[in-house]
Formats: structure tokens, C-alpha cells, sequence
């Protein structure tokens, strides 16, 4: 039967090295910066497609 000591729980700490915090710290900074970059992308597309839509209303009157 194994020691309680030898198992890890999901509640006891990890010791990380310096380098390792800031290896997921610029981890952590590109996937913020691709979450930011995708999101802008999807506005822009969203407001590009809002302005064609209303040019195309205005530009092209449909006959009653």
C-alpha cells in the first residue's frame, strides 16, 4: 500500500521555478493577445458586414 506522503492530490501546491512562472506568464500573454486579436477580427467583419447591408438597402430601393 502506497504512503499518503508519495501521492499528489490535486490540492497540494506545485513548486515552480521562476522561469517556469514566466514561461506560462508569456504563455498566457499570447493567448490573450490571440483571444484580443480574434475578437477585433470578428467586429470588424460583424460591422463590415452591417455597413453593406445598409449601403445595399440604401443604394438599391427594392420596387413595391
Amino acid at each position: 500500500m502506497p504512503e499518503t506522503e508519495s501521492i499528489m492530490t490535486e490540492y497540494q501546491p506545485v513548486i515552480l521555478t521562476a522561469a517556469e512562472i514566466q514561461n506560462i506568464e508569456a504563455r498566457a500573454h499570447e493567448m490573450r493577445a490571440q483571444a484580443m486579436a480574434d475578437a477585433l477580427r470578428s467586429l470588424g467583419r460583424g460591422l463590415s458586414f452591417l455597413f453593406r447591408k445598409l449601403s445595399s438597402l440604401l443604394l438599391h430601393p427594392r420596387a413595391a
